[in-house]
């Protein structure tokens, strides 16, 4: 049969093979991102409770993981019209991860966690999908192992040197979802961001809580004018305990994460200051990790040695750019005595908050 127009699933009188089977299925299935094939249906994993498909370490770690349940989807890639396989893993599953290849004595290798679909009408020995790992050689800089035919990825596994566990830390999640045709596909990472889609297509950004919808070449809030606020602080942060001299102190931080669209940051930071002395200046500045300043305010200790402080400023980030802030204190004008240090971690001493707002 040529490849163009396909028996129609579960016709009656016809012959309907495999492919037609797949290809009428597929139907149902959220398209690929690939404009070349718009027959194609998204690879991924049904999103559901539970966290299908997750690859866990054991609660001992140990030589195994164990992947969760979970059904998906595998667009086939060996023919024009090989149609999306629906796949289950209908049980938790253990994977022995060291046995058949135990860790290098020297170097690291990255191991894949995989769902693999095989099917003899493209040649495999077998039909069925394995849920299986992929060892990886051994490196001083490591790669993933290349894995041919279709498959969908879970999960990457650092195994490193002499380990004889893995660990949670040795897991990078690789999961990818998939929805029936017109769902909202929820992003698990920005890496699973679809290159290209339909317009009117609509996803919900795990990491950012943003709803989004395909608008001509690219994605953008569902909801215009849609802000978002980040801060007070990262974990871990503000920070007391230290102080500025001779070098500026750092003491607190805010992570704002990538977005598929550009944004203005409003970013405010304050923070209240006990000084050793009442007439030394300090630059209290707010910047990224490429050391581009964001904020700048400068002040004295004044006559109590106690000083509030607002730095305020704003900046563009460019779309699918993450961007770390930090907030000091430092000498500045070229004074070279005194100290100075955070007076307080309560949130009304100290701050560092940043208003994202779409633009064009």
């Amino acid at each position: 049969m040529a490849d163009f127009e396909r028996d129609s699933g579960w016709l009656s009188g016809s012959v309907v093979d495999a492919e037609d089977a797949r290809l009428a299925t597929g139907v149902l299935a959220a398209a690929s991102a690939n404009p070349g094939n718009p027959i194609a249906a998204r690879t991924g994993i049904r999103p559901g409770p539970g966290s299908p498909g997750n690859v866990e370490a054991t609660s001992t770690p140990s030589r195994n993981v164990t992947v969760r349940p979970f059904q998906g989807v595998i667009q086939g890639t060996r023919s024009s019209a090989a149609g999306a396989y629906l796949i289950t893993l209908a049980q938790q599953k253990t994977l022995d991860v060291l046995t058949a290849a135990p860790a290098d004595s020297s170097n690291p290798r990255i191991a894949l966690v995989v769902a693999q679909q095989t099917d003899r009408q493209y040649g495999d020995e077998s039909d069925g999908m394995l849920v299986r790992v992929v060892p990886g050689t051994p490196a001083v800089t490591p790669v993933a192992p290349t894995v041919t035919g279709d498959w969908l990825p879970l999960a990457e596994l650092t195994v490193r040197a002499n380990a004889g566990a893995i660990t949670p830390a040795d897991i990078r999640d690789l999961r990818a979802y998939t929805v029936a045709a017109g769902g909202v596909l929820p992003l698990q990472a920005q890496e699973s961001l679809p290159a290209d889609g339909y317009s009117g297509q609509r996803l919900y950004d795990l990491e950012t809580g943003l709803d989004l919808v395909r608008a001509g070449t690219g994605w953008r809030p569902a909801a215009t004018g849609a802000v978002q606020l980040f801060g007070p602080a990262d974990t871990g942060w503000p920070q007391t305990g230290g102080s500025a001299g001779a070098s500026p102190y750092t003491f607190n931080q805010v992570t704002v994460p990538a977005a598929p669209y550009p944004r203005m940051l409003q970013i405010t930071a304050q923070v209240t200051v006990q000084t050793s002395g009442t007439d030394e200046r300090w630059d209290h500045v707010v910047r990224g990790q490429e050391g581009a300043v964001s904020a700048l305010a400068c002040f004295h200790g004044g006559p109590t040695k106690i000083i509030t402080s607002v730095a305020t400023g704003h900046r563009l980030l460019p779309a699918t750019t993450p961007l770390v802030l930090t907030q000091y204190f430092g000498r500045g004008g070229g004074v070279t005595t005194g100290t100075a240090a955070v007076f307080s971690a309560a949130a009304h001493y100290t701050g560092l908050r940043v208003l994202a707002l779409p633009v064009p």
